[in-house]
């Protein structure tokens, strides 16, 4: 992925560019033709060509890996589409957005602003000290915590707050290499009251939400579900012992009531997970507990069936709610 700037900086004429082994992705943007591109090379070639311009908003949160639901984690790389409705008025057929969010690919700087396109949407922003990084790989992009609140307008309360238990949750260091947290939970919490810009409000109600121990956006989802169904707040991911019987952690704990939720991902498809689930399961059964097991299609209709599961398992074991 190169620009037409850099092509002609390296003395390659005009002509080239239009070879069949060639593709243009956007005007003054080229790639080799039939070589994959990612959405991060196409930043980087940007950054080549201005040093100022740096990933912002969600392509810094797919750059970052922060978790964004559905679609919004896609790599983009072509312009993306538009759900768009039709209508009719005095003037003919005119074509109206219905996209609430904006997912083409966006880069900032702290200059002058370019001209959006089908691909880019630019911003010119404010960045203070701290609030702008280097990955791995030499890209600028908006930190974590930065990030986070640039997208407090336009994500969701539940998407907002999977990111901030992504932030702050304690990594397993021998699988992450990496012992502290993105952000420690009291620099986010200071972070929210100090925050006044746009989605400030949904910024700190997300904050509210987040606690250190969940391990996925599944997890996040399944608790927030629980607690605005009117259900006790569960202990997440904490160690269970009932009668000196250690019982594993369970990703949800209702330790008075000894009711557990175990939400099955990806990696629980090997057998010997499997093996291990089905010892556990039978542990916790001996020792007077229900264990609720979530899959994938129990997040849907927000969470409704996993919902309707967990509070029978609480009124069996003598929660009144």
């Amino acid at each position: 992925m190169f620009t037409a700037e850099e092509a002609r900086l390296a003395g390659v004429p005009v002509w080239r560019l239009r070879a069949q082994d060639l593709e243009q992705r956007e005007f003054g943007l080229y790639a080799q033709r039939g070589v994959p591109v990612t959405e991060a090379n196409i930043v980087a070639a940007y950054c080549r060509l201005d040093p100022p311009t740096f990933a912002a908003g969600l392509t810094a949160a797919r750059i970052l890996g922060l978790p964004l639901r559905g679609r919004l984690g896609d790599e983009v790389t072509t312009p993306p589409m538009s759900a768009s409705i039709y209508t009719r008025g005095t003037g003919g057929r005119r074509r109206r957005r219905i996209d609430r969010i904006d997912r083409r690919i966006h880069l900032a700087t702290t200059g002058v602003r370019r001209g959006d396109t089908a691909l880019i949407r630019w911003s010119q922003l404010v960045v203070g000290d701290g609030q702008m990084i280097r990955t791995s790989s030499g890209l600028r992009v908006t930190s974590r915590l930065r990030t986070f609140q640039d997208l407090a307008p336009v994500l969701s309360h539940e998407g907002l707050v999977a990111i901030g238990d992504h932030l702050v949750r304690i990594p397993r260091e021998r699988f992450e290499q990496r012992a502290e947290p993105f952000v420690p939970l009291t620099e986010l919490r200071a972070a929210a009251d100090a925050f006044s810009g746009r989605g400030a409000l949904a910024f700190r109600r997300a904050v509210a939400r987040v606690r250190v121990s969940s391990d996925s956006p599944a997890e996040t989802a399944l608790r927030l579900a629980f607690v605005d169904a009117g259900m006790p707040e569960p202990v997440v991911n904490q160690p269970a012992v009932v009668d000196g019987v250690r019982l594993g952690e369970p990703d949800m704990y209702w330790p008075g009531l000894k009711v557990m939720v175990e939400h099955e991902g990806p990696s629980h498809l090997t057998k010997e997970q499997q093996a291990r689930d089905i010892d556990r399961t039978e542990r916790r059964t001996r020792a007077g507990c229900i264990e609720v097991r979530t899959v994938a299609e129990d997040l849907s209709s927000g969470c409704a069936r996993a919902v309707d599961r967990v509070r029978w398992a609480l009124r069996k074991q003598g929660w009144e709610g």
